[in-house]
């Protein structure tokens, strides 16, 4: 529960600093917002694989993965706990 806190904390930190944003609510859908658009979610994924050190493949390019800050931690909490 701690990495999925602080993986949070870090997601949403490089989401808002992207977007310019000051606040967002962690279950907000970062797509029906308007805050990501495709291009943007390439730029997501970049910084997930290079951070957190994980591999996105096709199967994982599902929207229920990236639909907010907290799906995104817990899709990278999951894939972090396939490495180790």
């Amino acid at each position: 529960m701690e990495k999925t806190i602080s993986y949070t904390e870090v997601i949403k930190g490089y989401i808002l600093r992207c977007a310019g944003l000051m606040e967002l609510d962690e279950n907000t859908d970062i797509f029906e917002s308007g805050i990501v658009n495709s291009l943007f979610i390439i730029q997501l994924m970049t910084f997930l694989e290079r951070d957190f050190k994980i591999k996105i493949t096709m199967e994982d390019l599902d929207i229920s993965n990236f639909k907010s800050v907290k799906t995104i931690a817990s899709f990278v909490t999951r894939k972090v706990s396939r490495v180790n």
